[in-house]
């Protein structure tokens, strides 16, 4: 897998995070409504992504993440990625957003995770692990219908794994 991978699936392509979605990424992470059940619910700011963006994410080797774009509009309506790849173990986390309403309750997240999960598991991974906020109930609801099963609690965090 490489950074600026692009594939698709039946509705949606994928394209790896660049600078051109920067103005989508830092909207999106700054949307109260969207980041109220992130592990850190703090809006962003684009010069703090561009920091991330350059100093951590380029040089991170366990960490993938793409724009999801429908391919019928052409929207970008979120994004899908892995991160704390651990090849030795065979193991990976997956976060998801659909950020654009007109796209939630769709099944485009499902599509989105499905396919992630497939292209992770031609890289040898094999047990994909989601942690969801405890009130996103939803999200809960999309994952154990993709066959995830809740493993422990951490806080406000229910982790899951497939």
């Amino acid at each position: 897998m490489n950074k600026q991978e692009t594939f698709e699936s039946k509705r949606l392509l994928f394209k790896g995070i660049s600078e051109q979605d920067f103005d989508y990424l830092v909207k999106w992470r700054s949307n109260l409504d969207l980041i109220k059940y992130f592990r850190n619910p703090t809006p962003i700011t684009k010069e703090s992504h561009i920091s991330w963006y350059e100093k951590s994410y380029l040089n991170d080797l366990t960490r993938y993440d793409f724009v999801v774009i429908d391919k019928n509009s052409g929207q970008k309506i979120g994004t899908v990625g892995v991160n704390s790849i651990d090849y030795e173990k065979g193991t990976c986390e997956i976060s998801y957003i659909i950020a654009e309403n007109d796209f939630r309750r769709k099944g485009f997240a499902s599509e989105a995770v499905l396919t992630m999960i497939n292209k992770v598991r031609m890289e040898g991974i094999l047990t994909v692990h989601a942690e969801i906020h405890k009130e996103n109930l939803a999200s809960i609801k999309m994952i154990q219908k993709l066959g995830f099963n809740k493993i422990s609690e951490q806080g406000d965090i229910s982790i899951f794994t497939l």
